[in-house]
């Protein structure tokens, strides 16, 4: 989303807001793939999702979101900061339920997104389609802007009870697996920001603020049509 965001606000190179329709929310003839999959999963509803039978990988929610404030706005879609949120509640949901029975799942440690693993390399795990029982800190960190308190039972936990082999010099390593008794051996830069980024705009607001107060934001939302809304 970010990436068309900006391309319409560019002061001097902008692409017409029309791409935002025909691009990213795919409408049109001519457009590939699905947009506004409307689910509801463990009685939490997602009115816009990507991808058939899965909410999908948490990262969805969360690089875009790193600068501009979802909140209180909606396009014809969704409120994307409710979106956001409910696809995080329904992470937890998911580790919660465990249907696979992996080892280590639980409401203090979640968070399916696309990270290294320890059967593959980088791969995108996400529920229901896509499981093996590697959890990704910064799926449930990078949600603190969204869901603080399920956010913290995990960092508490991963942090307290897994730190021997889960924490380093550079915070949470990027990916663990119970079940494989697997820890990632790496720090991926692509998955620490995020967790930085959201855990001060969930305490303050305070990147949010700061991208949000450029001129060009305004004029950009009221031209792809993304307008006020209740979160």
């Amino acid at each position: 989303m970010i990436t068309y965001l900006l391309a319409v606000a560019s002061p001097t190179h902008a692409v017409p807001a029309s791409l935002y329709s025909t691009g990213y929310a795919r409408e049109g003839k001519d457009a590939k793939g699905q947009y506004g999959i409307k689910q509801t999963y463990f009685e939490i509803p997602l009115e816009q999702g990507y991808l058939p039978g899965t909410p999908g990988p948490l990262f969805f929610t969360q690089y875009s979101y790193m600068g501009y404030d979802p909140r209180g706005m909606r396009d014809k879609y969704t409120n994307y900061y409710r979106n956001n949120r409910n696809e995080a509640r329904m992470s937890q949901a998911y580790a919660v339920a465990n249907p696979l029975h992996f080892k280590g799942y639980g409401a203090n440690s979640w968070g399916l997104t696309a990270i290294d693993g320890p059967n593959d390399s980088y791969h995108e795990y996400k529920p229901f389609t896509e499981d093996d029982g590697t959890i990704a800190p910064t799926g449930a960190v990078s949600s603190y802007a969204y869901t603080p308190e399920a956010s913290l039972l995990a960092i508490k936990h991963w942090y307290r009870d897994l730190g021997k082999n889960l924490w380093s010099i550079y915070g949470f390593r990027d990916g663990f697996n119970e079940q494989q008794n697997w820890y990632s051996s790496t720090n991926m830069g692509l998955n620490q920001a995020p967790q930085v980024v959201m855990i001060e705009n969930g305490r303050t607001g305070l990147v949010w603020k700061a991208f949000m107060s450029s001129p060009e934001i305004a004029p950009m939302q009221r031209a792809i049509g993304l307008v006020p809304d209740k979160d």
